[in-house]
């Protein structure tokens, strides 16, 4: 009914920890907006709510949720492997400003004398043309990547995935997914950062062999 606490979230990420010892745990921060709304929590009414006030917008815009949530992570992380990563950036400011919040969260967490990671991996979702763009600029500033293939095809293709009418257009396979998807590998191969897929097209098995390739 109401947003979690910094306490309920570290319950949460320290039992994904528990679960998996030993392995690198990847959080995201709030990926809300678009088609994934918060029933206990005053939307805007948007006319494109898919272009509108998601995922690192909306933290970037309330940062006291923003900060409650990286704090959690950043303890739930301590003497553990994190990586955070943030959704839907569209620019190198945009990544620079969360990872500097990220930081001012383990200044506070230290100044306060609670455990924590103070040496997070931080990465961010590829998942915007805009993203695509300056790949090799946010290679630079980030420790990793995931490939957001959900959203990047949506917006490459410039098709509604939640739109019946225009379903049979949502595809992996176009050239231009495919050239995307290559370029952002070879950055991240090229500038020694880690990169996954995240999204439907992990999921085909026809897609492998693009993956792989």
């Amino acid at each position: 009914n109401e947003f979690p606490s910094e306490e309920a979230q570290l319950l949460i990420y320290d039992r994904i920890y528990q679960g998996m010892p030993g392995k690198e745990i990847v959080l995201r921060t709030l990926d809300v907006g678009g088609d994934k709304k918060l029933p206990y929590h005053q939307h805007d009414d948007e006319a494109n709510p898919f272009l509108g006030l998601r995922a690192i917008r909306f933290s970037l815009k309330n940062l006291d949720i923003f900060k409650q949530q990286l704090r959690a992570m950043l303890r739930a992380g301590v003497d553990r492997k994190l990586k955070i990563m943030f959704p839907f950036i569209s620019s190198v400011d945009d990544f620079l400003e969360a990872k500097k919040v990220t930081f001012e969260c383990i200044d506070e967490l230290e100044a306060e004398c609670i455990p924590h990671n103070s040496h997070p991996k931080v990465g961010l979702m590829v998942e915007l043309p805009a993203a695509v763009e300056i790949i090799d600029e946010l290679a630079d500033a980030a420790d990793f990547f995931s490939i957001g293939t959900n959203d990047l095809i949506q917006y490459l293709l410039a098709v509604d995935r939640t739109n019946e009418s225009v379903s049979s257009m949502y595809v992996c396979h176009p050239p231009a997914v495919l050239r995307a998807v290559f370029r952002i590998v070879n950055s991240a191969i090229h500038n020694d950062v880690d990169v996954s897929v995240c999204g439907d097209m992990a999921l085909h098995e026809d897609m492998l062999k693009f993956l792989v390739g």
